[in-house]
């Protein structure tokens, strides 16, 4: 083995929603443990506060300048690691980008040394889109906590849905916040679903404001009379007398049998666990089969298999691989019980398609962090 001494650096975003940072950190090491055993590594972790590009690119020039980190990784937006672009090309580190895929990436302005692992979730809302209009009707309604709604999942429900019919609407509500360091006023939007009557709601609630959303939608009795889709991240523990059903997507490499059903959810509810594991499992397997290649290129070659199935990170592999299932998801309020039923695997589109070149070709301005980095 070429290599004696490794040092991976390590860009940690915050979230007050779920602790990502410290999930991303435990899965990683379990990941190259076995690489531990036959070189000399060191881990050297950058807090990037809720993952803004100065603090990222602050953290990177620290990890090349101070630690010579010979790879970089971690917790980044898709917006980031695209305005970041041209400082990795400068510092010629491979650079491992791990995110739910809230934001759109756009292969054609990463570089070689830029890699990707993701679910994907702008591909996912797609997918559930459609599936909406074919099954509900043309009418669904978006509606989100202000935080929730800088992303690209309006655009991706929205062309999902015109991709199913002709003549569909999505009005949205997103929950007014007139003091920043408070949730939002969540029985606002609840008005506006009254109003617009929506064939399906899509819900991008996460942590307090989901407990609070899914408390008043049991008890105004839209469980009743609409369908709720929704981000796993939307099933908060809630209080209500009735159980909730929402339909959920799953992103896997693989095919999906029933029986995997709820040991794979279980997997995907932490998926910066199993992005650490994953990055930390491709770092290992480029370093033992590097041979005479660069480390950049050996990343580039390497392919594992996880519970997610087949996993490469070369940007123009992304989502060839991804397919879509859809969960319908019965809860109680109880964190942890769950009753799961698959539906089925949905339609989905990849990278290249026309939508998500339309939509990147479009002026837009996103929020910086990664989803749940509040």
């Amino acid at each position: 083995m070429a290599i004696k001494k490794l040092t991976v650096g390590v860009l940690l975003s915050n979230s007050s929603i779920l602790p990502m940072a410290k999930h991303f950190s435990t899965g990683l090491k379990n990941g190259l443990k076995e690489l531990s055993q036959e070189v000399e590594l060191e881990i050297v972790p950058e807090f990037i506060g809720q993952g803004s590009r100065e603090l990222a690119e602050a953290a990177i020039t620290k990890l090349v300048g101070f630690d010579d980190a010979d790879i970089i990784t971690g917790i980044v937006s898709n917006k980031v690691g695209i305005d970041l672009s041209d400082k990795i090309a400068n510092v010629k580190r491979p650079f491992i980008i791990n995110n739910i895929g809230e934001h759109l990436p756009d292969p054609e302005k990463f570089n070689d040394y830029m890699f990707l692992n993701s679910i994907h979730t702008w591909q996912q809302l797609w997918s559930v889109g459609q599936w909406g209009v074919k099954n509900f009707g043309k009418k669904g309604m978006y509606v989100s906590g202000l935080y929730d709604c800088g992303y690209s999942f309006q655009s991706m429900l929205s062309a999902g849905m015109e991709s199913g019919a002709s003549g569909v609407t999505m009005p949205f509500a997103i929950a007014p916040t007139p003091n920043p360091k408070e949730i939002g006023n969540i029985a606002a939007v609840f008005e506006h679903i009254h109003i617009y009557k929506p064939d399906f709601i899509l819900a991008t609630f996460c942590g307090k404001e989901a407990e609070i959303f899914l408390t008043q939608y049991v008890e105004q009795g839209l469980h009743k009379t609409t369908p709720l889709l929704g981000l796993p991240f939307l099933l908060e523990p809630f209080s209500a007398a009735e159980p909730v059903e929402v339909y959920t997507t799953l992103s896997l490499n693989r095919e999906l049998k029933p029986e995997q059903l709820d040991e794979v959810s279980d997997t995907m509810a932490n998926p910066f666990n199993q992005f650490g594991f994953e990055t930390g499992l491709l770092i290992a397997q480029a370093i033992k089969e590097q041979g005479g290649k660069s480390l950049q290129k050996a990343i580039a070659d390497a392919a594992i298999e996880t519970a997610r199935g087949r996993v490469e990170i070369a940007t123009e592999l992304n989502t060839l691989q991804s397919r879509v299932y859809l969960v319908k998801n019965t809860f109680n309020g109880i964190k942890g019980e769950v009753a799961r039923q698959l539906i089925g695997e949905l339609e989905t589109i990849d990278i290249h398609h026309e939508d998500v070149q339309r939509i990147n070709s479009q002026t837009s301005s996103f929020w910086m962090n990664p989803y749940l980095g509040i």
